[in-house]
């Protein structure tokens, strides 16, 4: 595609005959991996590719007119920012503080008022992949200037999230490789301090400190709840280390560790290639109504935490050290605590993405969520519950059942050995409302210390990924802003587009919340979706993050990420076209 206001012919670089499929590379002793195809459903990173899903994206006119035929991109150029296609409330000016990047999925400012942005490099695929930098974090001082780039070679897998400490002066780094690295400051060398987590679709996200602890975020590493090759790419890696690690007898393929007992109801899939899988079991490995999967430490769907002082002599935190400070969800991205000295002291806010509407466990329409964790050991109910409601209820379900066996709507499901038919009730309604509705639960003995529900749900399939807390001098002080990164193959399309924003949270005396758009393009939507005159502003918000006086937020934009699934690969990402935007507050 020719760039915004030029009058170049547009250039084919793909076809629907090439398979330029980009895979996240991958090292250590994962075993044999050459069918891992992770998904993610926005770039927490994003990570969520649903290879099943067809997008319905809604293409702007002009890029209609580009394409030179169905199966081949036109070469897409990134658009130029522009701070003035940026919507923000009065008092606050947009600026500009980095252009030109590749990927860049999160941020953090230190002590001496660095900016450190983790590259993610490309995760979902392009036809110009070759033409991006490989993972790696740039640090910057406040005025822009490249002070150092750190991880290039050492990095073997996407950069998701990046978390300053205050109280030890350390900059921690997830790896989505199952590692976690630490840097003391700016010249210091890296640090391997956790490995061996889990292999999955969601793995390690969001990660901050406190009172002389770590914190950090895990993933349930399954959609809804099973190692199903019907709908993941990594089911039959063996010898995954986590696995060896913690043997539970059932395998050590990847599958879901859960953070307390569970009492299974049996719950089964048949998937293409005849096997039976139990939920939070092996693929193969059948279920049984009445057996007990232990719990694991760490777990998946979980926010764990680690003593700062626990480290081995070889500088890894052991796992065994490690313990669960809450659970229940699925794609954790952002994780803080609220300001220091205020009543959000000891609130820990999550951002939590919901399931994909996809599979042979199915769950639709599943919120993405915020979560406010105010003690350890709260629940959230994942795979079970998804935001306000259990799976049961019938918002959850694409189909309803009327009774006929033969029209059961997740044929691939079984009960222990017996195909999963619904209950009917004895009301009968009218023909389009009759029926019922609902997924099955996995776990048949629910948590006698109850649930947490979120403080807000957002548009499905929307993910709000990183989160600050505004401490003062922004005009908003204790409100929570959170960057909604948008849809990428898990349609359809809300008819108003929902992102990119910025999001604002305000919480409310005596209790709720209210929220805000802060930062939105002049329509809805990215800029494909923009009129031309419109464009130049947000494309994928992934992560807001303030400096330290507070009068200033910056918003890591990952760049374009086109979908269209009638292509190979299915999704451009438009190589230097990521951005770190600034937000003042002129106190007006």
């Amino acid at each position: 595609m020719r760039a915004v206001g030029a009058t170049m012919a547009p250039t084919v670089i793909g076809s629907r005959s090439e398979t330029t499929t980009t895979q996240p590379r991958t090292g250590g002793n994962r075993g044999n991996i050459e069918n891992y195809k992770p998904r993610r459903k926005a770039v927490k990173v994003f990570l969520r590719i649903a290879m099943t899903a067809a997008a319905a994206v809604c293409l702007a006119p002009a890029a209609m007119a580009q394409k030179a035929a169905i199966g081949e991109w036109v070469k897409r150029e990134p658009v130029k920012p522009d701070p003035s296609k940026v919507k923000v409330p009065p008092g606050y000016k947009v600026g500009l503080f980095k252009t030109g990047l590749d990927t860049p999925s999160s941020a953090t400012v230190d002590k001496d008022g660095n900016l450190w942005v983790a590259i993610s490099g490309v995760l979902l695929g392009s036809p110009e992949a070759d033409k991006f930098e490989p993972p790696h974090v740039k640090i910057f001082d406040k005025d822009g200037k490249l002070l150092r780039e750190v991880g290039k070679g050492t990095f073997t897998t996407v950069m998701n999230e990046i978390g300053y400490c205050a109280e030890n002066g350390k900059t921690y780094i997830p790896e989505y490789g199952e590692k976690i690295w630490e840097m003391d400051n700016v010249n210091a060398q890296l640090k391997l301090i956790v490995k061996d987590l889990f292999i999955g679709d969601h793995r390690n996200g969001g990660i901050t400190c406190k009172d002389g602890y770590i914190y950090f975020a895990l993933g349930f590493p399954s959609n809804s709840g099973f190692a199903d090759p019907d709908n993941h790419g990594w089911t039959d890696i063996p010898n995954d280390p986590f696995w060896v690690k913690h043997q539970d007898g059932h395998g050590t393929t990847p599958h879901d560790p859960v953070c307390r007992d569970i009492e299974h109801t049996g719950l089964n899939v048949r998937s293409a290639d005849g096997r039976m899988t139990g939920a939070l079991l092996p693929v193969g490995v059948a279920a049984k109504p009445g057996m007990i999967i232990k719990k694991q430490v760490p777990c998946g769907g979980s926010v764990m935490r680690v003593k700062m002082t626990d480290q081995a002599a070889d500088g890894i935190y052991p796992h065994e050290k490690m313990e669960v400070y809450a659970m229940g969800f699925r794609n954790q991205a952002g994780v803080a605590f609220g300001p220091a000295g205020t009543k959000w002291a000891n609130a820990l806010a999550v951002t939590d993405n919901g399931a994909n509407d996809l599979g042979h466990r199915r769950i639709s329409n599943a919120p993405e969520k915020l979560f406010i964790i105010t003690q350890q050991g709260q629940d959230a109910g994942f795979p079970d519950k998804e935001g306000f409601g259990f799976v049961t209820n019938k918002r959850f379900a694409w189909q309803a059942y009327r009774g006929n066996p033969v029209d059961r709507p997740l044929p691939q499901l079984y009960l222990g050995d017996k195909p999963y038919v619904p209950k009917g009730v004895p009301y009968k309604f009218q023909f389009h409302v009759d029926g019922v509705r609902g997924v099955p639960l996995i776990a048949a003995n629910p948590n006698p210390n109850g649930y947490i529900n979120p403080v807000l749900e957002w548009d499905t399939n929307n993910p709000i990924d990183g989160i600050s807390w505004s401490v003062r001098n922004f005009g908003a002080d204790n409100n929570l802003f959170g960057a909604v990164y948008g849809i990428l193959d898990t349609g359809p399309e809300s008819l108003v587009a929902t992102w990119p924003l910025v999001l604002r949270i305000e919480f409310l005396e005596p209790t709720g919340v209210k929220w805000s758009n802060f930062a939105q393009n002049i329509e809805p939507g990215p800029n494909a979706y923009q009129k031309p005159e419109n464009r130049g502003g947000l494309e994928r918000p992934n992560k807001v993050v303030f400096s330290n006086d507070g009068r200033t937020m910056y918003v890591v934009d990952y760049g374009e990420v086109f979908t269209d699934f009638q292509m190979t690969p299915q999704f451009y990402t438009v190589p230097k076209s990521g951005v770190i935007w600034t937000i003042t507050y002129e106190g007006r």
